[in-house]
């Protein structure tokens, strides 16, 4: 796989997760601030639609690992809530979440726990 920190992907998977968490929080001011700001980033053919489709693939997963600790946790839980909301409303070839994904949110919360203890 490609470096995503050379290749600009990380700011990417940032932005795309706060696009994805702003509409599950359904903050629409912060919502429709960062529907701008991927068109601005990205160019016009980014929305909240590809955000989403983005989110919810394994590209976007593997990305995540080249985060800041604290930021994998909420970024892997948006990746798994886009999973659910791209299967659920048909936005691409997307499965559900199965045991692998949970396996990894448990192995992370698991991290955290111990961090902070």
């Amino acid at each position: 796989m490609v470096n995503p920190l050379e290749h600009g992907e990380l700011p990417k998977v940032r932005l795309c997760s706060a696009v994805v968490w702003a509409w599950t929080n359904v903050d629409s001011a912060e919502f429709k601030r960062l529907k701008t700001a991927l068109k601005t980033e990205f160019g016009s053919g980014w929305s909240a639609t590809a955000a989403f489709q983005f989110m919810s693939g394994q590209h976007a997963k593997a990305v995540l690992e080249y985060g800041l600790p604290e930021e994998q946790l909420p970024m892997l839980t948006v990746h798994l809530i886009a999973k659910e909301v791209c299967a659920e409303y048909g936005l691409g070839a997307v499965n559900k979440s199965d045991q692998v994904d949970r396996a990894q949110l448990l192995t992370l919360i698991g991290a955290r726990q111990n961090r902070i203890q």
